[in-house]
């Protein structure tokens, strides 16, 4: 009994780390940035305390924008699905000599600076905010529906709503052609090591 006891304890004890996790990581040289992750710019806003329809607007776009140029790019839509699960992908907008290529759909946005916009003026750093995070995609692997990632894969958070991030690893970057159970695999390997 008292093992069993015991037991619980260390499960709980983890669960209440784990909100923790974004902040014990910035200790690590670099500070967490506040950021928002959406899955609409209608969902971003419904969240009036944070920032005006314009601004919410404005952000999701420059993330739909950035979509085609980051999202990983897959040779045929069985490999894409593979990543990220049956009708989760679609044909990217660039034609190549060598034919299409499929990506995954955006299933939500980072908006960098969103909860210290308040008072900006409007237009100004729509895209990039002064914490060095810019508003993205966000994805959802096939095998981790519950996490929202970068296009490079980086965990972002587990539900909408504000986020603790390192701008260093949230920072978009073109895509290349990707290989098959790149972006799942990545992420099942990390729920096994940390898991």
């Amino acid at each position: 009994m008292e093992e069993l006891i015991m037991k619980r304890s260390r499960k709980a004890a983890l669960i209440l780390m784990a909100p923790a996790l974004p902040f014990m990581l910035a200790g690590c040289g670099e500070e967490a940035s506040q950021a928002v992750v959406f899955t609409s710019a209608e969902e971003c806003s419904s969240f009036a305390t944070v920032a005006a329809a314009d601004q919410c607007l404005a952000d999701f776009k420059a993330a739909q924008a950035l979509h085609p140029q980051v999202a990983p790019k897959y040779a045929n839509k069985a490999e894409c699905e593979v990543d990220f699960g049956a009708g989760q992908c679609e044909t990217a907008p660039e034609q190549h000599a060598s034919g299409s290529f499929f990506m995954p759909l955006m299933m939500g946005y980072l908006a960098g600076q969103m909860l210290n916009r308040q008072g900006a003026a409007p237009g100004a750093a729509a895209n990039t905010a002064r914490n060095g995070v810019q508003s993205q995609p966000l994805y959802k692997s096939a095998d981790d529906r519950s996490t929202f990632r970068t296009a490079t894969n980086t965990p972002v958070a587990r539900q909408t709503g504000p986020a603790a991030v390192r701008p260093s690893q949230v920072q978009p970057r073109a895509s290349a052609i990707a290989q098959r159970g790149g972006f799942g695999a990545q992420a099942a390997s990390r729920q096994t090591v940390g898991g």
